[in-house]
């Protein structure tokens, strides 16, 4: 939650579904992280680089969120554990 003086952010975790495993059986992967921080006047959208830190991106405008992209809305929470799931490997 964000407090009154913050901008909102909104978080997309980036899906590999295109993936097959020897057996078959397609999963589910999280290939990347980006965000949308509600500035104005336009939102300013950033994506997890290598190096752990957030740098422009222009995905969530070629890939408007809502859409059946490969991706899908996270929490904060989430993308916090996958940032530090990251970090560990």
């Amino acid at each position: 939650m964000t407090d009154g003086n913050e901008p909102a952010v909104r978080y997309f975790a980036l899906i590999d579904d295109e993936r097959g495993y020897p057996d078959g059986v397609r999963a589910r992967r999280f290939t990347g992280l980006v965000r949308r921080i509600a500035t104005r006047p336009i939102p300013t959208d950033e994506a997890l680089g290598r190096d752990f830190t957030w740098g422009p991106t222009e995905y969530l405008r070629r890939y408007n969120p809502g859409t059946d992209e490969p991706h899908e809305e996270i929490s904060a929470e989430t993308a916090e554990r996958f940032i530090a799931s990251w970090r560990s490997s």
